[in-house]
């Protein structure tokens, strides 16, 4: 097996002075969170959950493309559900479990091929890989074949 190299990634995050702040992740900024109305927040942007979902999301998407090209594989329509659980307790709240449902067409000829990336998607998405262990997490496929 071939050696990976390892990666570094960094964002900063610079308070806007209310309930929320903006995110610059290399080269990108204007990317925007805030605290939820429910914890007495704006409520403007989406907040560090939905980011985080987003972030899980993301990355069974770039694995699922990183698949679909090594395989040629060509799909008509592709997205992504995702919701957690944030449960509260004694010791305050945490995600307590997390569930992601991939809807992916393609046409009939190319289904098994498309199956597969989805497996290997759900396989090797390292944000899911390394979270598992601490929360469980479910990934559900829908396929649609078209003609």
């Amino acid at each position: 097996m071939m050696a990976m190299k390892d990666l570094r990634f960094q964002a900063n995050l610079v308070w806007d002075g209310e309930s929320g702040g903006e995110i610059r992740a290399g080269k990108f900024e204007g990317l925007k969170l805030d605290m939820p109305i429910e914890f007495g927040g704006n409520g403007r942007y989406p907040c560090p959950d939905e980011l985080f979902l987003s972030a899980v999301a993301g990355c069974l998407l770039t694995t699922f493309l990183y698949f679909k090209k090594r395989l040629n594989v060509h799909v008509t329509g592709f997205r992504i559900s995702i919701s957690a659980t944030l449960r509260g307790g004694p010791e305050g709240y945490r995600l307590a479990g997390m569930e992601a449902t991939i809807f992916a067409e393609a046409k009939k000829s190319n289904e098994p091929e498309l199956r597969r990336c989805i497996e290997l998607a759900k396989q090797y998405c390292h944000l899911t890989r390394t979270f598992e262990k601490a929360v469980p997490i479910r990934i559900l496929d829908r396929i649609i074949v078209v003609d």
